[in-house]
């Protein structure tokens, strides 16, 4: 592998879309009561799917592979190119996820010695100590906690790992699949969707002590996550595997190589969200908004090369490691300057009115954005770049 691997610019910036769509849909959930805060549920359920993000992140990461590492493992796993393979992908995940699992933890230290007493018991379940090390080993998403813990957003990263680890296993049975073989391996992700849709949404658990926080079986929904979210990572980065063979043979380039066919898809996946399509229909649109894109076009190129949606772009890890922390800094203020009552039971926090709410947020992303600069620029890729020099040999990475 070489620097020769053509960087595919207009992905960025939908990486980047996506992280701060992901930031809003947890403003709305955390700070406004549980949702309904940015936009009424009786006007429109757009945000209350956006945690769909994370599944176009999997979707992304199953193409960008192919297209960065595909010809690594082309015809065979030597053990030499797995190793520079692995050194890549933890110098550039793992550095940011330690940081904020450390922010996290010393945030919850300053907290109790400051005299701060965590009655909520939604937090307590969050900050349990002894889920540590599952986040250390990158475990946390594979059905050994009981509920979100620590910097809750991590657990796509815990997913997101242990596909890299097979991903180079695929690599060459996917590179001999057939047309049909393709098809199949489609309709094996929808079938792996409906299976989380049907099977194992309804026997995730949640703690009795926050159950109005299980999610709904009749919303038709894959959001699993700190249980089976695995699957969810496995089907989407599959679909993006695949995709990337389309691109690759340029089928379908003179269809959706253009900015209308990118928009008509755009619309089509706001207006799923919009109405709270079943997720196993609205994923779809993820992969052919990625084939748009990639094949690009004279107004798409211009359009997705601007310096600050590039910038978003570059910032994209950050911004959706960065920001739960930062919510929680807020709330741990705001606990201790007002403690909860003893004996409250857990219940989704209170909401404000919309204008205030869309202040809040619009606030909070410029926070985030800050932040996010700064650990890009001074822990992502001092880090990334030390660990490939020092370990793996000055891999070429594309920022990812």
């Amino acid at each position: 592998m070489n620097n020769s691997t053509p960087y595919l610019s207009n992905l960025t910036p939908l990486r980047g879309i996506a992280a701060l769509l992901t930031v809003m849909f947890h403003v709305d959930l955390m700070v406004g009561g549980g949702g309904n805060m940015l936009l009424k549920f009786k006007d429109s359920l757009l945000f209350t799917r956006m945690y769909l993000m994370v599944d176009f992140f999997f979707v992304l990461s199953g193409f960008i592979m192919y297209h960065v590492y595909g010809q690594w493992f082309a015809e065979s796993v030597h053990k030499k190119d797995f190793k520079r393979f692995t050194i890549a992908r933890f110098a550039r995940v793992y550095p940011l996820h330690f940081v904020t699992l450390l922010y996290c933890v010393l945030l919850q230290l300053v907290f109790i010695a400051a005299g701060g007493i965590d009655l909520n018991p939604m937090n307590a379940i969050s900050n349990d100590w002894a889920t540590i090390p599952s986040h250390l080993l990158l475990l946390h998403s594979m059905n050994v906690n009981e509920w979100f813990t620590w910097n809750n957003a991590s657990w796509s990263i815990s997913t997101e790992w242990w596909m890299y680890m097979l991903f180079p296993f695929l690599v060459k049975p996917f590179s001999k699949l057939s047309s049909w073989g393709r098809l199949l391996m489609i309709a094996g992700c929808v079938g792996g969707y409906l299976l989380i849709t049907f099977v194992i949404v309804p026997i995730v658990t949640v703690p009795e002590s926050i159950a109005f926080t299980k999610v709904n079986p009749a919303d038709l929904t894959i959001n699993v996550s700190y249980q089976y979210g695995f699957l969810r990572c496995l089907f989407g980065f599959v679909l993006g595997m695949v995709v990337y063979q389309y691109y690759l043979e340029d089928k379908g380039k003179r269809l959706f190589g253009n900015g209308y066919t990118f928009l008509a898809l755009a619309l089509g996946l706001g207006m799923c969200l919009h109405f709270a399509v079943p997720d196993v229909f609205t994923v779809l649109f993820f992969p052919l908004m990625l084939l748009s894109a990639a094949y690009g076009s004279a107004n798409m190129d211009k359009f997705f090369g601007t310096v600050p949606l590039q910038r978003i772009g570059d910032w994209s890890f950050s911004i959706y490691l960065v920001h739960q922390p930062l919510l929680y800094t807020i709330y741990t203020i705001m606990a201790y300057l007002n403690p909860p009552t003893p004996n409250a039971s857990a219940g989704p926090p209170p909401s404000y009115d919309m204008l205030t709410g869309w202040v809040i947020c619009l606030v909070f992303i410029g926070i985030t954005l800050l932040v996010s600069w700064f650990t890009y620029n001074f822990v992502e890729v001092p880090a990334r770049q030390w660990i490939n020099a020092r370990f793996g040999k000055k891999t070429f990475v594309v920022s990812h």
